[in-house]
């Protein structure tokens, strides 16, 4: 049996409450919650999560506060196999919490209270246990930490994936250059690019990066440049009974594929899936799927 690969993840870590409605609203209104419940949310934290789901050692670098939303993210990532030790707990510092609002179809509306009590500055991070690790990934909410950690991992010969979303493009602009394997958001990269359409976005970014490009496009799939080239992998039809994370659990999975020897494509395909499986499951990081069910997905048996 081959041995489990080491990651990190670095970014935000959330708790999240989600409320289910038919309909998301489309103008100032009240309306009854069908039903809600609290979860783990956050790019990082729940990448980090998918990660330990198939099957990979994970540490998770986050900045919350010292107070019970804190905690709770803590008891959760430790419950679902995650490293703790580097999420660091600020004396004072009110942790980042979310709302997300979710309707039948499986569209989503969030709100996200980024947490405070906290510096940018990224000097006590301690990246010893980074040693043996394959890969890490970054979101672009802290671009400092963010650029602390690809250094290290470069200096480890690990692989550097970083999640760019379109929340902060400056962040995503000092990163591009630093990463192995960059994975955009549709959104960041028109904004970015210029374009539209992903084909033309992924050309027109790849002369700001130093390593492979990607995008996701939700249900319109997986864009890759391979060579020159934009290639396009069509997203597994299900039915969605929740989105929000999917993105999250795409760029864990991905992360986790790449850190083994996978070729973008082969990553792109297994991320595709966990992803989808996250979609149709439901909500929050107890609906992310384990390898065993990502592979019987692939190989077509659910």
């Amino acid at each position: 049996m081959v041995a489990p690969i080491k990651v990190a993840t670095l970014g935000n870590a959330f708790l999240d409450r989600i409320l289910y409605v038919a309909n998301l609203p489309v103008e100032p209104s009240k309306m009854r919650v069908k039903g809600q419940v609290e979860t783990g949310g956050g790019i990082a934290a729940t990448a980090a999560v998918a990660c330990a789901r198939l099957g990979a050692v994970t540490v998770c670098y986050s900045r919350i506060g010292a107070d019970a939303a804190g905690d709770e993210i803590i008891r959760r990532l430790r419950e679902a196999g995650v490293r703790t030790d580097q999420v660091r707990q600020f004396d004072g510092g009110r942790s980042p919490q979310g709302t997300i609002i979710v309707e039948a179809s499986g569209e989503r509306m969030g709100f996200g209270f980024m947490g405070e009590g906290w510096t940018d500055d990224a000097t006590w991070l301690d990246f010893s246990c980074l040693n043996g690790t394959a890969a890490v990934l970054a979101d672009y909410s802290w671009w400092q930490g963010a650029a602390a950690i690809f250094s290290a991992a470069a200096n480890r010969g690990a692989i550097s994936v970083l999640d760019a979303d379109i929340n902060d493009l400056e962040a995503v602009q000092r990163l591009l250059p630093l990463a192995d394997h960059v994975v955009f958001s549709q959104r960041c990269l028109a904004q970015l690019s210029g374009h539209d359409d992903p084909r033309s976005g992924l050309s027109a970014v790849a002369k700001r990066a130093n390593g492979h490009v990607s995008v996701t496009a939700g249900a319109g799939g997986f864009y890759w440049l391979e060579k020159g080239r934009v290639r396009h992998m069509p997203a597994f039809p299900v039915k969605a009974l929740d989105t929000n994370g999917a993105g999250d659990v795409f760029h864990g999975a991905y992360t986790v594929a790449v850190g083994e020897g996978r070729s973008v494509e082969q990553a792109g395909r297994f991320a595709s899936a966990a992803a989808a499986l996250k979609c149709a499951k439901g909500s929050g990081w107890e609906s992310i799927a384990g390898r065993s069910e990502v592979d019987l997905f692939l190989n077509g048996v659910l």
